[in-house]
């Protein structure tokens, strides 16, 4: 009996194509090669950024070295424009064209964390982002060996508490994103620690 296709598996059908082999990819569902061959045929997905200059989310997450759930979050609450396909099965897959993001990313620069992405990686790149990448670079090799004051660990459990992000915060108090990530992880690390040996 034929196994019907789930939605997680034909979300992460959509999520990796172009970036893993079709065989990394059966092996990862499961699934034999030719049932995914088949299934991307049937769905018009194979090689989509190769024909179309498109990419999905998760390709698009994966160049910015971002969580594919927050790529998403930006198009459904931060105007990242982007397209839906409708297929065979009446399921719709969602893409972004390149030169649609770098104008979003031009206008939401706080969100991006532009030295995470290599040169040249999503085509047509602006000139302007070069110049980005130089900054985000500039600033985490400036601040990486300068230790946290217990001034800076209240504000940044303040402001992650009225929901800025990680790289709003970094921009705010002039480290990287991933310093701030890391900080708030290890402070909340040692949070719990002292709360289990306070309460055993």
């Amino acid at each position: 009996m034929r196994k019907v296709w789930s939605d997680d598996e034909l979300l992460f059908l959509e999520d990796n194509i172009g970036m893993y082999k079709v065989s990394t990819i059966a092996q990862k569902l499961e699934r034999s090669y030719e049932s995914v061959r088949v299934k991307m045929t049937r769905l018009k997905l194979s090689n989509t950024r190769q024909h179309t200059g498109l990419v999905t989310i998760g390709e698009l997450a994966a160049i910015l070295k971002e969580d594919r759930a927050i790529v998403r979050g930006w198009t459904k609450k931060h105007g990242l424009p982007f397209s839906q396909k409708i297929t065979r099965q009446s399921r719709k897959f969602c893409f972004i064209d390149p030169t649609d993001f770098w104008n979003w990313a031009a206008l939401h620069k706080e969100k991006v964390q532009f030295s995470n992405i290599e040169p040249q990686t999503l085509l047509p790149e602006p000139d302007w982002v070069a110049e980005e990448r130089t900054k985000d670079k500039c600033i985490t090799k400036r601040r990486t060996y300068q230790t946290w004051t217990t001034k800076e660990d209240h504000r940044l459990l303040e402001l992650r508490s009225q929901g800025y992000k990680y790289k709003e915060i970094g921009m705010l108090m002039n480290r990287s994103a991933i310093s701030i990530e890391r900080r708030y992880k290890r402070i909340h690390a040692r949070q719990a620690s002292h709360a289990e040996s306070v309460n055993p």
